[in-house]
C-alpha cells in the first residue's frame, strides 16, 4: 500500500525537480541548441541534487537507518533507471513524432516540452518504486 503522505511529499519534491529540469533542459535544448537526449541529462543532473537532499531530509526522513552514502548511491542508481526511462520515451516520441504527422500542428518548443513531460511522468513510477523499495529502504530495528 502507498503511503499517501510519502507519495505527496515525493510529489512535492519531484515538482521542484521537474521545474529545475524543464529550466535546465529548455536552457541547454532552445537556447544552447544541445540535443534532447543530452539536454534531458543536464537537467537530470541539477534535478538530482535537489531529488536526493529532500527525499533523504524530508520524504524519506522517518527511514535514518541507511548510511548516506548507500542511500546516495542506490538514490543515484535509481534516478539513473529513471533517467533511462525519461531518454527512452524522448528518442521513441521523437521517432514517431518525426516518422508521422502527430504534433505537426505544434511549435518545435512546445513539442519537444510536451515530450519532455510525458518523459517526465514515465519515469516517476520507476524512480518512486525504487527510492521507497530499495533506496530508501526501512532498516530492520537492531
Amino acid at each position: 500500500m502507498v503511503d499517501r503522505v510519502r507519495f505527496v511529499r515525493f510529489g512535492v519534491v519531484g515538482v521542484s525537480n521537474t521545474l529545475i529540469t524543464m529550466a535546465v533542459f529548455n536552457l541547454a535544448a532552445a537556447l544552447l541548441h544541445v540535443p534532447a537526449i543530452a539536454a534531458n541529462a543536464l537537467g537530470w543532473v541539477a534535478g538530482f541534487a535537489n531529488s536526493y537532499f529532500w527525499n533523504r531530509r524530508w520524504t524519506f526522513a522517518d527511514r535514518t537507518g541507511a548510511p548516506t552514502g548507500r542511500s546516495l548511491g542506490r538514490f543515484a542508481v535509481a534516478s539513473l533507471a529513471a533517467l533511462g526511462t525519461s531518454s527512452a520515451v524522448i528518442a521513441i516520441l521523437q521517432a514517431v513524432t518525426q516518422s508521422t504527422s502527430l504534433g505537426a500542428g505544434l511549435s518545435a518548443p512546445l513539442l519537444l516540452n510536451i515530450i519532455e513531460a510525458i518523459a517526465i511522468l514515465a519515469s516517476l513510477t520507476v524512480n518512486y518504486a525504487l527510492a521507497t523499495l530499495w533506496a530508501f529502504r526501512e532498516t530492520p530495528a537492531a
